[in-house]
C-alpha cells in the first residue's frame, strides 16, 4: 500500500469533496487520476483513536475521555485540526 493521508474533506455542492494542496502535491495528483478514497463520518471514535497512537494503548478511559474534551473544545475556536 502507497502513501496515506487523513484529514477532513468539505463535501461541496457539485458532489466533490475538497482536497487540501497540501495532499495534492504530496500524491503529485494531476486532473483525472484515480485515487483510493474512504469516507467516515468525522466523529471521535476511542478504538480507531487508540490503533493510529500506540503509546495511548496504555491510557485508561479517563484519560481518554479529557483528551477528547480538549480536542472538542479546540474544535470550538476552530483549532481541532492538525495541519499537515
Amino acid at each position: 500500500m502507497g502513501n496515506r493521508a487523513v484529514y477532513t474533506a468539505e463535501y461541496l455542492n457539485d458532489g466533490h469533496l475538497s482536497i487540501p494542496h497540501e495532499i495534492a502535491n504530496m500524491f503529485s495528483l494531476k486532473s483525472g487520476r484515480k485515487i483510493r478514497v474512504i469516507i467516515e463520518e468525522s466523529k471521535f471514535n476511542k478504538a480507531e483513536f487508540l490503533k493510529l497512537f500506540g503509546a495511548w494503548n496504555q491510557k485508561g478511559t479517563e484519560g481518554i475521555d479529557i483528551f477528547k474534551d480538549i480536542y472538542n473544545d479546540r474544535k470550538k475556536f476552530g483549532r481541532g485540526e492538525i495541519e499537515l
